[in-house]
């Protein structure tokens, strides 16, 4: 009897180690989610992060070349992370050279606010 029990219990326990082991380990790819990533970051770059946010670009584009390296040594959970950091990375760079833009145009509008005061206090004045 206590050979049964035994057994039972080592046989739950490699049942449970084997999930454990499945539950964070994934067999797929992550196909998509590198796709995704590489298509954040060239929207990215079409939205002026080059110039803008150069670091934050860099750096999600380091990120997707290890998450592709990953993903071709089989280190699928790795890949995925390191996809999500990657396009993560992207949208800051977006986000970040968004607001770099429209700072730039709002001072542009300030300065064109300025010129037109001061055109109109020299005509009030004559």
């Amino acid at each position: 009897m206590r050979l049964i029990k035994s057994l039972n219990v080592a046989t739950l326990a490699a049942v449970l180690s084997l999930t454990v082991s499945a539950c964070a380990t994934t067999s797929d790819r992550p196909d998509q989610q590198l796709a995704r990533a590489e298509a954040t970051i060239e929207s990215a770059r079409q939205s002026g992060a080059a110039r803008y946010a150069a670091d934050e670009l860099e750096r999600a584009g380091t990120k997707l070349t290890q998450a592709k390296l990953a993903a071709d040594q089989r280190e699928y959970l790795r890949a995925e992370r390191l996809a999500t950091e990657a396009e993560l990375n992207a949208k800051l760079a977006a986000s970040t050279a968004d607001r770099s833009k429209a700072e730039a145009a709002l001072q542009e509008v300030d300065e064109s606010i300025a010129v037109l005061r001061r055109e109109i206090d020299r005509n009030e004045i004559q």
